[in-house]
């Protein structure tokens, strides 16, 4: 399921693995696509650009080395997924214990978890026989539209074998709900003005988003309801951004959210520039390749502004929109 189908699902009220080492797929050789048999996800293994890391201002294709050099300076590092992909989470595990592995102590931050769980987060942490493994049930993942715990399992592995700090990033499900349906009044005058709600939108920025919505949703969604969806999705980017920062304070953070949130130009790298301007940020997209398609510049153009996509096989050629059309 897209990341957008997900936060629809979630918005409009629809819809234990055992501890081990972060298993994640071997780096490709440089200009090279990875073995086959390192990729979970099945389709269009074969395609040339799987497994290769493309610089977009740059153009041109980097190693995993040279993009981990590049992306540990940045203050905060925001690593956008496709949520059902687990090879997505298994290549975002391994940005993690890059980071780790060269001196770097960032948080890392969970879109999937809300802002209202960190108790519990900090709870299980101090627990003495805390791991990764039980994280999840500790948490009710298991309660919850996103995918399975044991694909988001390897990123939790490596921030508890680094002792790195995790954070719930994400806006409360009542309060998203709450703005679509009630629109700014759903929250105090305050609570707006900390997740910037009361600041104009650029125009070119919020239609930008609408569409987004409106393709995402297979064009099935009421018009009506694209705006408060909209504002909904700002508060969630602005949230995430307010918990980077905040979290960050030592040694910067790491986001793992879906794709749409990493984005530079209207996710949350433009609440970051809005709350702490001059912040360094560096964003990458993981992202499936299609069918017969190699050239890097496409899928950049598609995915919106990035500092980086990384290309992986596809894990389903079911239609997203096949539900919403049955209906």
């Amino acid at each position: 399921m897209q990341s957008w189908l997900v936060v629809g699902a979630l918005l409009l009220g629809a819809c234990a693995a055992t501890s081990r080492s972060p298993v994640v797929a071997p780096a490709p050789s440089p200009g090279a696509g990875a073995v086959p048999e390192a990729w979970s996800t099945k389709l269009d293994r074969d395609n040339a650009l799987v497994g290769k890391v493309w610089d977009v201002k740059g153009e041109a294709f980097v190693d995993e080395r040279t993009l981990l050099q590049r992306l540990a300076p940045a203050r905060f590092v925001l690593l956008g997924e496709r949520h059902d992909n687990p090879d997505h989470h298994r290549l975002q595990a391994r940005v993690v214990e890059g980071l780790a592995k060269a001196g770097r102590q960032p948080a890392v931050v969970f879109e999937m978890l809300e802002v209202s769980q960190q108790a519990a987060v900090d709870g299980y942490r101090a627990s003495p026989d805390a791991s990764a493994a039980g994280f999840g049930a500790a948490l009710g993942w298991q309660h919850t539209s996103w995918p399975p715990f044991r694909e988001y399992q390897p990123i939790f592995e490596a921030a508890f074998a680094h002792r790195l700090p995790i954070f719930a990033g994400n806006l409360p499900q009542a309060d998203a709900k709450a703005l679509v349906k009630q629109g700014l009044p759903a929250l105090s005058t305050e609570g707006a003005r900390k997740l910037g709600l009361d600041l104009p939108f650029p125009a070119p920025l919020e239609a930008s988003l609408l569409d987004e919505l409106r393709s995402s949703h297979c064009g099935q969604l009421p018009e009506s309801l694209l705006g408060p969806m909209a504002l909904a999705q700002r508060a969630r980017d602005a949230q995430m951004a307010q918990v980077l920062i905040s979290a960050g304070g030592n040694d910067g953070a790491v986001l793992i959210a879906g794709g749409g949130h990493a984005r530079r130009d209207r996710g949350v790298p433009y609440q970051l520039a809005r709350t702490a301007p001059g912040v360094s940020v560096a964003s990458l997209v993981l992202r499936e390749v299609r069918h017969g398609e190699t050239n890097p510049k496409v899928y950049a153009a598609e995915e919106g502004p990035f500092d980086y996509v990384w290309f992986t096989p596809r894990g389903s050629d079911a239609d997203p929109c096949a539900d919403f059309h049955a209906k």
